[in-house]
């Protein structure tokens, strides 16, 4: 046992006071080994460690080689490692009514808690066991931690109290989706910005699904920068971004959900380049080393290989600005490796298929040094790990092993497996420890004679070109690039100028700004009119020739109400409504329609407005038809629950979590197609936090007859949410729902 595990020991016995200030000083000046992303310091899954064993017993014992492990700590989250902390995304309360989801931070080397930041799933498809499928990622300058939770709510947490700095709803105000397979993407840190992306059905020009990237100010939340891909994708993902140098430009590179790996400037948000690899959504992290990108996939192929099920290739970069490319260095198809993400060996690349076999590639030429050998297991799911010489492995239906690489490929040192156990995350090395995390156990392993270099992590993403060699203004960027006020609100703008490379360059003198929408520019403040309701402003700055955007909602305070009549589309700033929705005619009236003619667009949310609204009511007239012998559901969203009249079951039902319905109230209600009837919708809280309790009322009548005094269900949460902004909800494969003379109004002052 070392010095500091003697300590340990020795505090945790009650054993001389004075040891825990002396501790307390050794951990100040101790420079820790992090592992701040889920793949590692430089994004590769390899850690630069020795001394880690060669076997370990999940039993535990003297000679198991595990220090610790933790019973009610499991799940799919990878975790990470900073400052002597473990961080991981775990359930809460499971399979009770208050279940939610937290971040958990234990002592990395004790597995003790040291905090926790619950926090609850709303309007999300997610199922429970599914929590966690994200990581999160540390930020070694300020020591913060970033996690993306499973109904995409967006959360900066201070590292070492767990205390909430800022938080963002992206489902809510941005669009983005999480859906059943829990794809929920990981964040990544560049300098004093956090990027994350997803799959996100926003307003406006960018109201069609496309995997988009928001660059965000680590330290506040702001929106820099927003971009994407290509519209309609056909899949969500859980690829995570890479971030290095390649001919002195810096760039983030990951696999998205239409089928190609792309690469973006990280400070600019510009696209440089993609690949198309899949037909399908890519799942699996590229691997990135030096100008070459290594990534897999598990479905069809693009043409002509359309019927070819998986392949891996290896491309190589090039170039910067405009200019920047990428090459086809080789392909290998029937390679079906959709989940686990390769590791370069020398000039070998180590890669684990959906099945649990070893492929070896030759990295310069593609050519396969081992095809499809087996060593333990049959299922596939996390990354593999490289660190002191060894492979480590976790497989997704128990079996583990420990591989060692050799001249003609590997040999297995040892293997074992864990009943009643899965490994859907990805081990993973920090001080000389592994850390290996189960479905239901993380375990902590190691020989206590580890140790391990340090490695700077804006380091390893390599040397840029001198901005001084460029300072032409190649790019321009207007912050905040994403906002939603007030009719009346200011915002004070900041633009930033960019070289080529997308390096910041100074502030420039002359900015030429203009506003196309309601509102107005004074020097570098914007105000919204008075008079602006639910509609958008744009602000473009002109530098040098140069042009930026920044996209702004208006939205005013309650009460709102549309009708439609006249209108050509739904309302301009509301977040998901215009690519799903469409006005059209119904009984002689102008209605909001929910259609069906476009891809996967079955279940469908529309928001209103800002998420910082409480106890408020929603109503509206809703009509839904039949099609196919089926029956939508028509739903109102409040305060992060939905009323949803739904068709097939002939059923009212209140709830916030679709999959689990930890709080669901429903009651029998039948209810006719092609017949309009109105819907109200009331959220309170009664109390105050933290002791505040949701009451939900909502109630369904025909639209002619008069409003029934009682409610028809009511629900209550003891885990509530305290604001959301309000929305509609609907779920039709081929009906049509119909939506009319929408209200939304705050609370009067007895239910």
């Amino acid at each position: 046992m070392n010095l500091k595990s003697r300590i340990s020991a020795s505090l945790r016995c009650g054993n001389q006071p004075w040891l825990g200030l002396l501790l307390t000083l050794m951990m100040s000046t101790v420079v820790h080994a992090d592992w701040p992303y889920w793949r590692g310091p430089a994004f590769d899954g390899t850690g630069r460690a020795t001394g880690l064993p060669d076997n370990w017993d999940p039993k535990g014992g003297d000679d198991s080689n595990v220090l610790w492990k933790r019973d009610d700590i499991g799940g799919p989250c990878t975790p990470i490692v900073m400052n002597g902390k473990l961080y991981t995304i775990q359930r809460a309360e499971p399979n009770t009514p208050t279940e939610g989801e937290r971040v958990v931070c234990l002592d990395a080397a004790t597995g003790e808690t040291l905090w926790e930041n619950r926090y609850n799933v709303w309007l999300s498809d997610v199922p429970a066991e599914r929590i966690g499928w994200s990581s999160v990622v540390g930020d070694p300058e300020t020591g913060n931690v970033y996690a993306l939770g499973s109904c995409d709510l967006f959360q900066c947490l201070d590292g070492s109290t767990g205390k909430t700095l800022w938080s963002i709803p992206l489902h809510e105000q941005f669009g983005m989706l999480s859906t059943y397979g829990g794809r929920t993407n990981f964040p990544v840190i560049h300098e004093d910005l956090v990027i994350i992306g997803g799959i996100i059905i926003n307003w406006g020009e960018k109201a069609k699904p496309n995997h988009r990237l928001i660059g965000m100010d680590k330290k506040t939340g702001e929106v820099r920068w927003f971009s994407g891909t290509r519209d309609l994708p056909y899949d969500t993902t859980y690829s995570a971004p890479s971030i290095v140098t390649i001919d002195g430009q810096r760039q983030l590179i990951l696999g998205t959900g239409d089928g190609a790996i792309w690469g973006f400037q990280p400070r600019t948000g510009r696209p440089l380049w993609h690949y198309d690899l899949s037909r399908r959504g890519i799942f699996a992290t590229p691997l990135v080393v030096g100008d070459r990108v290594f990534a897999s996939h598990s479905e069809e192929n693009v043409a002509p290989n359309e019927n070819v099920m998986g392949g891996v290739v290896g491309l190589r970069v090039s170039g910067t600005g405009a200019d920047t490319k990428v090459t086809e260095l080789w392909k290998q198809l029937e390679v079906v490796a959709g989940y686990s993400e390769p590791v370069l060996i020398g000039e070998r690349l180590y890669l684990v298929d959906d099945r649990c076999k070893m492929w070896i590639f030759d990295a310069e030429s593609g050519e396969p040094i081992v095809e499809r050998k087996a060593f333990a297991g049959s299922r596939q799911r996390g990354a593999i790990l490289h660190a002191d010489n060894k492979i480590y492995v976790l497989t997704e239906n128990g079996p583990w092993a420990v591989l060692k690489p050799t001249d003609d490929g590997f040999e297995v040192i040892n293997k074992g497996r864990i009943r009643d156990m899965e490994f859907a995350g990805s081990p993973i090395v920090s001080d000389g420890r592994l850390y290996f995390p189960g479905s239901t156990t993380l375990f902590c392993v190691s020989t206590e004679q580890g140790t391990e270099q340090s490695i700077n992590m804006s380091q390893s993403m390599g040397e840029e070109t001198p901005v001084g060699k460029n300072t032409k203004v190649d790019w321009v960027q207007v912050v905040p690039a994403e906002s939603i006020v007030r009719p009346g609100d200011e915002i004070q703008v900041k633009v930033n100028v960019f070289n080529s490379l997308g390096q910041a360059l100074p502030t420039p003198r002359t900015i030429d700004l203009t506003v196309d929408g309601p509102g107005s520019v004074n020097g570098l403040t914007f105000t919204a009119s008075q008079d602006a309701a639910h509609t958008a402003a744009t602000i473009t700055a002109t530098v040098d020739g140069k042009q930026g955007e920044a996209r702004i909602r208006i939205v005013p305070p309650l009460p709102w109400k549309f009708t439609f009549e006249g209108a050509t589309d739904p309302p301009l700033s509301w977040v998901g409504a215009r690519y799903r929705s469409i006005i059209r005619n119904v009984d002689g009236s102008d209605v909001l329609t929910k259609i069906t003619t476009i891809p996967k667009g079955a279940r469908s949310r529309a928001w209103m407005g800002q998420s910082d609204l409480a106890d408020y009511t929603i109503a509206a007239d809703v009509r839904g038809a039949r099609m196919s012998q089926q029956l939508p559901d028509i739903g109102l969203t409040n305060n992060g629950y939905v009323l949803d009249l739904m068709g097939e079951s002939q059923q009212l039902q209140i709830r916030t979590w679709s999959s689990q319905l930890r709080m669901a109230k429903s009651v029998d209600f039948k209810w006719d197609e092609n017949t309009w009837y109105r819907m109200k919708f009331e959220s309170r809280l009664e109390s105050e936090p933290p002791a505040a309790v949701a009451v939900l009322r909502g109630k369904v009548w025909p639209r002619d007859e008069p409003e029934p005094k009682e409610w028809t269900v009511t629900a209550r949460d003891e885990s509530p949410n305290l604001t959301a902004s309000p929305g509609l909800y609907g779920n039709a494969k081929v009906a049509e729902i119909y939506y009319d003379n929408i209200e939304v109004m705050e609370n009067e002052s007895s239910p």
